[in-house]
């Protein structure tokens, strides 16, 4: 694929958890880690407990993002609810 700025760019697909930590179990647990927060030096992805899972994860983001520190965060109950990291830090006007 490619855009106006640069002649192409490619997808990375990583794999989501095959198993996760029961303390919130929803039928509406969002999980994903493409739904992350970037800030000031770092990107903050969600844990979901799947050792093999988030550390793949983790290993994605540092290579895409190699400036920043990746912090991987527990998010079970904000994920019961359906949402992550990036729905729960949305800009909120003023």
């Amino acid at each position: 694929m490619s855009n106006a700025r640069s002649p192409s760019f490619k997808f990375l697909i990583g794999r989501a958890p095959w198993t996760m930590r029961s303390t919130f179990e929803s039928d509406e647990f969002a999980v994903g880690y493409a739904n992350f927060y970037l800030c000031n030096g770092a990107v903050i992805p969600p844990q979901f407990g799947d050792a093999r899972a988030d550390a793949n994860a983790r290993a994605l983001l540092r290579g895409l993002f190699a400036r920043r520190e990746v912090v991987q965060l527990d998010i079970d109950a904000t994920a019961a609810g359906g949402g992550c990291i990036h729905c729960t830090t949305q800009q909120q006007p003023a």
